[in-house]
C-alpha cells in the first residue's frame, strides 16, 4: 500500500473523530470548533423556491443566490456546482437572450471564485479572462468590476504583484461601487504587507474600514485578520490573540467558516512561536479538519506546513517528515485536478462535435428523403434510379476499400510508434548501463592509481630517503636532496588521498556534512540548519552512495547560493524503511517549475540519481522559495 495514502487517510480519520466530538480549549476562555460535516449555510426556503420554480429566469436568479451563500461560507465545491448549473440552464433555447447572457457572466464569476479557492489558479485566471471577453462582447458593465477584482486576486495569489497592484489601483480610481472600493484597498494593503511596507499596509486597511457599511461584514473580518498578522509580525502577540478571538466569534455567528479557519490557523502559528506546542498542535489540527471537510486544498497546504514547522521546532522530526510527505500529496492532488480539468474540457469539446455531426447527419437524411419523393413524381427520373443502383455498390466498395486502407495505415503507424518506444527504452537502458559501468570503472581505476602511487612510487621514495640519510659526504648537499625527496613523497601521498578521499573512510558521514555546512556558513550570511535521522544508519551507507550524496549536496548548495537569494536553508537527511530521503528547502525568490530550464548543475544531479534509481521532485513558486525532495531506494 502507498505510504502517502495511508498516512493521509489515518490523519484525516483521526482528526475528524477527535475534533467532531470535542471543542479544543486554550488560553482562558477561547474555544475552537471543528465540524464533522459541512456546516449548513443556506436557508431551506431558497432550495424550496428553486424546486417549485417553473420560470427559467427565476431559476437562474435562485441558483446564483444559493451560489453566493455558499461562497460567503467558503463551501468551494457547492460554489462550483451552482456555477455549472447556471451554465447548463442558460443554454436552453427558450431563455431570454439579454438576461441569460448576464447570468452567463455571473456563472463565470462563481466558477472563477470556486477554482481560485480550490488552489486552481491557472483555471481561475482563464475563467475570469473569458468572462471579461464576454462582458465586452455583450457590452455589459454591471459585472465588470467584480470580475476584475477576482482577476486581481488570482494575480496576487500567483505572486504577480505588478499586475495585481495595477488592477486594484485602477479599480480605486474608476469604480463607483463602495464594496469594490473597500476590497481594492484591502488587497493593496495585502500587497504592501507582503512587501514588508507595514505603514502603507495600515493606511490601506484603515481606508477600507472607513468605507465599511457593516462592522460584522465578511470583508471586515478579512481586514481584521491581516491587522492581526501585522500585530503578530510586530511581536504584539496579546493584541493579535484578541483580534483572532473576536474574528472567530463573529465568523461563527455569521457562517464565515473559511475566515474562521484562517483565524484558527493564525492563532496556532502564534502558539507555536511562543513554544506552546501542545496548544498549537490542537488548534492547527482543528483548522486542518475544517479545510479537509470543505475540500480547501490550498488551505490544507498552509496548515500542514505550519504543523510541520511546529513539530520541527519541538524536535519531532519523524512527524515533521510524515507531514512533509502529506504536503507533497496535497500538492500532487492540486496538479491532478488541474490536469483532470483540462481533460474534461477536451471531452466536452469532443461531445459537442459529436452532437454537431449527428445534426448534420439528420439534415442529410431529411434532404435525401425529399429528393427521393421528387424522383417518384416523374417517370423521367427512372433512368437516374438505374444509375444510382449501379453507383451505390461501387461507392460502397470504394468506401470499404478506403476504410481498409485507413485501418491498415493506422495499424502501421501504431506499430511504428511501438517500435520507436521499444528502441528508445533499449537505448535508455543501454545508456544507463554504460553510465554505471563507466562510473564503476572510473572508481576502480582511481583505486588502482592510488594504490600504485602509494605502494610503488611512495615506497621507492621512502627507500631512497633512507639510503640518502645513511650516505657520507656533504651534509648540505645531502640535506637538500633528502628535502626534495621528502617533498616528492608528500605530493605522491596527497595525490593518492585525493583519488580516494580519506575522509569518507575515517570520519562519520554526518560529521563530514556538518563540517562542510560549517565552512559554508563562515563564508556566507545564509542561516543553514541540518538534521539527519537515524544517524547510525546514515553513517553506515556504502562509500559510493556517501560520495554521490555529498556531491549532490554540493551542487544544491552551489545553485542556491548562486541563484536563489535565500537567507535560510533547511536540509533533512532521513532513512525511512528502505528509502533514503533528502529534503532541501530554501526561502529564496523561487521560480515557475513549468518554465524551468535545466542547467548543468541540475543535469549532473539527475545523472547521478539515474545511476542510483533515485527520483527528484521540485516544488517552487515565485517569491515562495523552493523545496527539492530526493528519494533513493536502498538495497536490502
Amino acid at each position: 500500500m502507498d505510504r502517502t495514502v495511508t498516512t493521509s487517510s489515518f490523519l484525516i480519520t483521526f482528526l475528524i473523530m477527535f475534533v467532531s466530538l470535542f471543542s479544543v480549549s486554550s488560553q482562558e476562555n477561547i474555544r475552537f470548533h471543528a465540524y464533522g460535516k459541512t456546516p449548513k449555510s443556506v436557508n431551506d426556503s431558497l432550495y424550496k423556491a428553486l424546486f417549485n420554480s417553473t420560470n427559467t429566469n427565476q431559476k437562474l436568479d435562485l441558483l446564483y443566490r444559493i451560489g453566493e451563500e455558499h461562497l460567503k461560507a467558503g463551501d468551494v465545491d457547492s460554489v462550483i456546482k451552482y456555477g455549472n448549473q447556471i451554465k447548463e440552464l442558460y443554454l436552453k433555447p427558450k431563455l431570454g437572450t439579454k438576461e441569460a447572457q448576464l447570468y452567463k457572466v455571473k456563472a463565470y464569476f462563481l466558477l472563477g471564485k470556486g477554482k481560485f479557492l480550490n488552489g486552481l489558479f491557472d483555471e481561475s485566471l482563464k475563467t475570469y479572462l473569458e468572462a471579461l471577453e464576454l462582458t465586452k462582447e455583450l457590452k455589459i458593465t454591471d459585472e465588470t468590476d467584480i470580475i476584475k477584482l477576482g482577476l486581481g486576486e488570482v494575480y496576487l495569489q500567483k505572486g504577480d504583484l505588478t499586475n495585481a497592484s495595477s488592477i486594484f489601483t485602477k479599480l480605486l480610481a474608476n469604480t463607483i461601487d463602495n464594496g469594490i472600493y473597500v476590497k481594492a484597498n484591502f488587497y493593496l494593503g495585502v500587497i504592501a504587507f507582503d512587501k514588508d511596507d507595514l505603514p502603507l499596509a495600515k493606511e490601506h486597511y484603515n481606508e477600507a474600514q472607513s468605507k465599511l457599511e457593516e462592522e460584522s461584514s465578511k470583508i471586515n473580518q478579512w481586514i481584521q485578520l491581516y491587522l492581526g498578522r501585522l500585530a503578530a509580525k510586530e511581536d504584539k502577540n496579546n493584541i493579535a490573540f484578541g483580534i483572532y478571538e473576536s474574528i472567530m466569534g463573529i465568523a461563527l455567528e455569521n457562517s464565515y467558516f473559511d475566515v474562521y479557519t484562517e483565524a484558527v490557523l493564525e492563532y496556532g502559528k502564534i502558539c507555536a512561536k511562543l513554544e506552546q506546542y501542545q496548544i498549537a498542535e490542537m488548534v492547527l489540527a482543528t483548522a486542518y479538519t475544517n479545510a479537509i471537510q470543505w475540500n480547501r486544498l490550498e488551505l490544507q497546504k498552509k496548515i500542514i506546513n505550519s504543523l510541520r514547522l511546529t513539530y520541527q521546532a519541538k524536535g519531532d522530526f519523524e512527524n515533521a517528515y510524515n507531514l512533509m510527505t502529506q504536503y507533497n500529496s496535497v500538492s500532487n492532488q492540486i496538479i491532478r485536478q488541474q490536469n483532470s480539468k483540462v481533460i474534461k474540457e477536451i471531452e466536452i469539446k469532443y461531445q459537442t462535435l459529436e452532437k454537431e455531426n449527428q445534426i448534420y447527419e439528420l439534415k442529410e437524411e431529411q434532404l435525401s428523403k425529399q429528393n427521393e419523393i421528387e424522383r417518384q413524381k416523374t417517370i423521367k427520373k427512372a433512368f437516374l434510379y438505374g444509375f444510382l443502383a449501379l453507383l451505390i455498390p461501387i461507392v460502397a466498395l470504394l468506401f470499404v476499400y478506403y476504410q481498409k486502407l485507413q485501418t491498415q495505415s493506422m495499424l502501421n503507424n501504431q506499430q511504428e510508434e511501438l517500435n520507436s518506444q521499444k528502441i528508445a527504452a533499449l537505448l535508455n537502458a543501454q545508456e544507463l548501463e554504460l553510465i554505471r559501468t563507466s562510473l564503476d570503472a572510473q572508481q576502480e581505476e582511481r583505486h588502482r592509481i592510488a594504490k600504485q602511487l602509494h605502494d610503488s612510487i611512495g615506497g621507492n621514495l621512502a627507500g631512497i630517503k633512507l639510503q640518502l640519510a645513511n650516505l657520507k659526504g656533504s651534509k648540505k648537499f645531502q640535506k637538500e636532496v633528502i628535502n626534495q625527496v621528502n617533498e616528492t613523497y608528500e605530493m605522491v601521498r596527497e595525490i593518492s588521498h585525493d583519488l580516494v578521499p580519506k575522509k569518507f573512510n575515517q570520519e562519520a558521514f554526518v560529521h563530514i556534512i556538518e563540517n562542510y555546512i560549517f565552512q559554508l556558513q563562515k563564508n556566507t550570511e545564509i542561516e543553514i540548519t541540518f538534521s539527519a535521522h537515524p544517524k547510525e544508519q546514515i553513517n553506515d551507507l556504502s562509500e559510493k552512495l556517501r560520495v554521490e550524496i555529498y556531491q549532490i549536496l554540493q551542487e544544491l548548495f552551489t545553485n542556491t547560493i548562486k541563484h536563489a537569494n535565500a537567507t535560510t536553508i533547511e536540509v533533512h537527511l532521513n532513512i525511512h524503511d528502505t528509502v533514503l530521503q533528502l529534503i532541501f528547502e530554501d526561502n529564496g525568490k523561487g521560480f515557475e517549475v513549468k518554465n524551468l530550464r535545466k542547467g548543468i548543475g541540475l543535469q549532473n544531479i539527475e545523472n547521478r540519481l539515474n545511476t542510483l534509481n533515485g527520483k527528484l521532485l521540485l516544488d517552487s513558486a515565485l517569491k515562495r522559495g523552493t523545496v527539492i525532495n530526493i528519494n533513493i531506494p536502498l538495497k536490502n
